[in-house]
């Protein structure tokens, strides 16, 4: 069905017809003043509740806009069902007050309307989650491929921005327009994916495994230009993704060479958010099956494992979760060493398996920083420093004959206010290298 269904709205009665109804309506009052308690016409005895929904008006096309009361999450705009819900009742006594009261009136109304109402009240709720969009390459053809597939049905004038198509109108209020970029939902406001997520995501990990394999982007640091003009590692660097193969790695299990990490850093070519800042990229060789460390590094409880600054990670989202995907919300945090503050990022987290399957060829894990809607209206914490991930990549390829072992490509795209330009190479190469022998020491 999609997000929303055209419908044809009812007619509204005559204003003649109104005013016989609020003529004889202000008689009655006069004889009989209504309360709470007294008796509505054929509700005689039953308790009336009614939910504001917020305010809208019909488009040409018959569709109802709305942008939804201070009942819902934030003011956004969206577009829903014109077939209207008159009254919610409850017979069962008074409701609370607050979101638990809104809540239940919203569970009584879906369990109470036709099919066509339950999906007016299903999507009140706006979507909480957004990630910026405009620098990934593939996202038009994503978007078009997610259109055909999920809301084809759907009229052009019906696509609401951010949720049917991306939009460079910043998702929340207080945050500044870029007519250079694009922000589309993640999910549906009731813990759903949102009809485009799945196309930002598959943009998302497009560009990122790009990038890793881009020759011209990256620039070897001196130890790793020495590592590779030996030539040893040829056979297993920048390795095409889309060929369903193991790769071969360039040292014995116990040897020194083993140990090798190597480190590029480059910039993205292309001019949007961030662009400006250095990138890093790593690669090495990990002493553990791929499956084994995917599930290491998505695990949130396990963080602390390889990563002593860290403060701890938490999903606050899951919009899947199973044992070739999980796609989840989360916010991590960190102390780093003199700083005196802790650092946070809220994410989007995503893996999958690389083509072939997670077996014989790995997994792939993208993040990237995301807008949520608890931030507009959370109160600024002076100890913490709020970080983005622009783009997050680990790359856990299959080793040929060797199913203990896999190679780690790690890309690292980090916008921190904290961290000063001139440093921010430096540092990112650092943590790089510290990232790998923190996982290595693992094994």
């Amino acid at each position: 069905m999609g997000f929303i269904k055209k419908m044809k709205s009812s007619r509204s009665m005559s204003s003649k017809s109104m005013t016989k109804q609020k003529s004889k309506k202000s008689k009655q009052s006069k004889s009989q003043p209504v309360t709470p308690e007294s008796p509505i016409g054929d509700n005689a005895g039953r308790h009336v509740s009614l939910v504001s929904l917020g305010t809208g008006s019909f488009s040409a096309s018959g569709v109802f806009s709305i942008t939804v009361s201070s009942n819902g999450r934030s003011p956004s705009p969206h577009s829903y069902s014109t077939e209207s819900i008159e009254s919610l009742s409850d017979g069962e006594g008074s409701l609370d007050d607050g979101k638990e009261h809104n809540h239940r009136l919203r569970n009584a109304a879906a369990s109470k309307l036709s099919p066509i109402k339950e999906v007016l009240v299903s999507h009140i709720m706006p979507s909480r989650v957004f990630i910026r969009t405009a620098d990934l390459p593939h996202m038009e053809s994503a978007v078009a491929k997610s259109r055909h597939a999920s809301f084809s049905d759907l009229a052009e004038d019906e696509w609401i921005d951010h949720v049917h198509k991306p939009s460079s109108n910043p998702p929340f209020s207080s945050m500044e327009h870029d007519s250079n970029e694009s922000w589309v939902a993640l999910d549906d406001g009731n813990g759903n994916k949102a009809p485009l997520a799945e196309a930002a995501m598959a943009a998302l990990v497009k560009a990122g495994l790009d990038a890793s394999l881009d020759k011209g982007m990256w620039t070897a640091n001196g130890g790793t230009a020495k590592i590779l003009k030996t030539g040893i590692w040829n056979e297993t660097i920048f390795l095409p993704y889309d060929e369903s193969i193991s790769v071969p790695v360039p040292h014995a299990k116990g040897s020194k060479g083993e140990n090798d990490v190597l480190v590029w850093s480059g910039t993205f070519s292309h001019t949007y958010y961030g662009s400006d800042l250095p990138t890093i990229r790593c690669e090495a060789i990990v002493n553990m099956s791929p499956k084994a460390l995917a599930n290491l590094l998505v695990d949130s409880n396990r963080v602390k494992e390889y990563n002593k600054m860290s403060v701890g990670r938490d999903d606050i989202m899951v919009l899947r979760e199973d044992e070739k995907c999980v796609t989840k919300i989360i916010v991590g945090k960190s102390k780093p060493p003199m700083l005196g503050k802790t650092l946070v990022l809220k994410s989007l987290l995503h893996m999958e398996e690389l083509p072939g399957g997670g077996e014989q060829s790995g997994y792939v894990i993208a993040s990237r920083a995301i807008a949520h809607a608890g931030d507009t209206e959370a109160v600024v914490d002076p100890k913490e420093i709020h970080s983005e991930m622009l783009m997050g990549l680990n790359i856990i390829r299959a080793v040929e004959g060797e199913p203990d072992r896999c190679i780690l490509i790690n890309l690292n795209h980090l916008s921190s206010p904290m961290i000063p330009m001139m440093f921010a190479k430096r540092l990112g190469l650092s943590a790089a290298v510290n990232f790998i022998n923190d996982i290595r020491a693992l094994c």
